[in-house]
């Protein structure tokens, strides 16, 4: 019974202690809150007197502006070496170009390749000057080829005329001849003139030529007439039949 009654005792008290604890915590909130809101105050900084200026610390203040100086004029020199004596410091100055090596043999490089390029296309000029004249006299030789050609040809046609109208007048001559008397001349005649005559002559006044000659001879004019006119036939034949 005791016990029981005891722990309703302890409830109560740890109660009353955690709402005192709560309102200590409470209150302490309260003062840093309002630590927080109130400006801190101002502290008067002491007028520095003469003594203070002429202390040890200001005393070296000019020293160490002399030292910035020559620093600063150190960085200069440096600045004024580095810099590019082709790049001007404002726009529209004129500077003396200072080429460095390398680029005084790109430029000579440039230079010796530029000739190198005039000479090539001298050159190629010469070249196609002289394959144009030749080309020309090529034309003109061939110009004259021709011309040549036709000029022959001009005069083979007039040869074969004359020679046409000396077969047409021998012909002309044996046809009125006696066969034995044309015969005893055809005997002769070499064979290649011969046929020619012959061919021209007609098969009624050639018969009794051969017939008078000697055979052996009458024998290669017919044989020879017979393979002229074979071949002739040939020859028209192949010209009249179409292609299959």
């Amino acid at each position: 019974m005791f016990r029981i009654r005891l722990i309703p005792a302890l409830i109560v008290l740890s109660t009353v202690l955690l709402c005192i604890k709560i309102s200590d915590i409470m209150h302490d909130t309260e003062a840093l809150a309002e630590q927080a809101e109130t400006p801190p105050e101002k502290k008067e900084i002491p007028a520095t007197s003469p003594a203070a200026a002429t202390s040890p610390a200001t005393a070296t203040a000019p020293a160490s502006a002399d030292k910035a100086a020559k620093e600063e004029k150190k960085e200069e020199k440096k600045a004024d070496k580095n810099k590019n004596p082709a790049v001007s410091d404002s726009a529209g100055d004129i500077v003396d170009h200072r080429y460095t090596p390398v680029e005084v043999d790109l430029l000579q490089n440039l230079a010796k390749r530029r000739e190198e390029l005039d000479h090539w296309e001298k050159n190629i000029e010469i070249k196609e000057a002289a394959l144009n004249a030749t080309e020309k006299r090529v034309d003109d030789k061939i110009a004259q080829i021709d011309a040549m050609k036709k000029e022959v040809a001009g005069l083979l046609a007039q040869y074969n005329d004359k020679e046409d109208s000396k077969i047409k007048s021998l012909v002309k001559i044996y046809e009125n001849m006696k066969p034995k008397d044309a015969a005893r001349i055809f005997d002769e005649v070499e064979m290649p003139v011969l046929l020619l005559v012959i061919d021209k002559m007609s098969e009624k006044k050639i018969a009794p030529i051969l017939a008078e000659m000697d055979p052996k001879k009458a024998k290669q004019i017919t044989i020879q007439l017979a393979e002229q006119r074979r071949v002739g036939s040939s020859k028209v034949n192949n010209l009249t039949t179409p292609n299959k």
